[in-house]
């Protein structure tokens, strides 16, 4: 640490060039000595990467990194079907879940995605440069200079690209090792994103049914899989987080969603789907009423769910009254929606507090064990596939890595 190459890295990084023949490798020093010892003493490359703002450094570090999660699609793009988000979340899961055999095909992928964390973690400079990569359309050319954007600005129409990355991620790893801890992240993220849209007024143009399908088929497969998950994990704090960001849309939908009919739609898709919140509120209601160690943890998604069965019982009749009146068997969507606006003014709902605050993200204490765990898995997998060309200079590195 004593003489620094974090200039050298960076300018490897710069030089289209460099970057293309030793990006992968600079990077991957880069996530490490980032890392090295960075919670027992002052690391200085965390200081230096936190304050980089050079555009052509920005953008150098960050095309490097993307262009490496864009070739890693391509390479299995005849095995994934489903686009680059899609590629990004099966290399996110298969990080955390993946089998013994599995895992090594895209261990070395842990690297760059540590490398991208914490780019974005430490400056938020990178961040502006990830959200205007288009990964789409291939990153072998320079992203172009960008300029921090407000919410009064194009940001807001633009796809939101988190989102789509969250609903890919949820809508297939619905397994037999399910993966609590990163359903209760991706959550959390959507979340702090629908908090942030509601105190800027931020409305994406955004097919939101897609969340809300996403959402309401992880609560079914955590009821189906109810007697597995519960011996492993307290499926409850999920399964109130997911009911807790439908109570968003409702109580606050109105400052975020893109049109009227955006809130509409969130309505409608609450009373068709409607068993699935009434099997919820049976399962949570049984066991809150009993004294095992679920009775709390099942109490709050009871009371979670207060406006969401207000709305179907209030809809419900509704729709079978209209449907009786007008000789009709069974609705349209479109009558449907004509009901839900007729009805809106008749509507009793509680209002709930704190639906827009959310626990900031903190690296230290709570994720210093799996940071720790990640550099130590890449350390070894790096040592692993180092190229020697002679067995002397094998031997060499065996003694140095003896020193102390």
């Amino acid at each position: 640490m004593i003489n620094s190459i974090f200039e050298a890295i960076l300018q490897v990084l710069s030089v289209t060039c460099s970057r293309v023949r030793h990006g992968y490798h600079s990077v991957v020093l880069l996530a490490l000595l980032v890392n090295y010892r960075k919670y027992e003493s002052v690391n200085p490359y965390i200081v230096k990467l936190s304050i980089v703002d050079d555009e052509n450094t920005l953008n150098g570090v960050m095309a490097t990194v993307l262009s490496l999660c864009d070739r890693q699609y391509k390479d299995k793009e005849e095995e994934i079907q489903g686009g680059f988000f899609s590629a990004i979340s099966s290399m996110m899961g298969s990080m955390f879940i993946a089998d013994a055999e599995e895992k090594i095909s895209v261990q070395t992928n842990e690297a760059i995605l540590l490398a991208l964390y914490e780019a974005v973690h430490l400056n938020r400079n990178f961040i502006t440069v990830l959200a205007q990569s288009h990964p789409e359309i291939g990153l072998s050319t320079p992203i172009t200079p960008v300029t921090p954007t407000t919410p009064s600005t194009p940001l807001g129409t633009t796809p939101p690209s988190s989102d789509d990355l969250m609903v890919e991620f949820m809508v297939t790893h619905m397994m037999k090792e399910f993966p609590m801890d990163l359903y209760v992240r991706c959550v959390q993220i959507v979340h702090k994103l629908i908090c942030y849209q509601k105190k800027c007024r931020v409305r994406l143009h955004y097919t939101w049914r897609e969340l809300w399908s996403a959402l309401i088929n992880l609560l079914k497969f955590l009821m189906s899989n109810e007697t597995v998950l519960l011996g492993k994990y307290n499926i409850f704090t999920l399964a109130l987080m997911v009911v807790n960001l439908f109570n968003v849309f409702i109580t606050y939908g109105d400052t975020f969603l893109p049109t009227p009919c955006s809130y509409d739609e969130l309505y409608y898709e609450i009373v068709r789907m409607h068993q699935v919140f009434d099997n919820l509120y049976s399962m949570v209601l049984r066991l809150s009423t009993n004294s095992g160690q679920w009775k709390e943890p099942a109490s709050k998604v009871t009371h979670a769910l207060i406006n969401i069965r207000a709305i179907v019982n209030h809809f419900n009749p509704k729709i079978e009254s209209y449907a009786m009146v007008n000789h009709i068997s069974q609705l349209s969507e479109d009558q449907v929606l004509e009901v839900v606006r007729s009805n809106y003014d008749t509507l009793t709902l509680k209002l709930q507090d704190g639906l827009d605050q959310y626990e900031r993200y903190s690296e230290q204490p709570r994720e210093a064990a799996f940071f720790k765990e990640l550099v130590r898995s890449i350390s070894l997998n790096v040592r692993k596939n180092l190229a020697v060309s002679t067995l002397t200079q094998e031997l060499l590195l065996k003694e140095f890595s003896t020193i102390s």
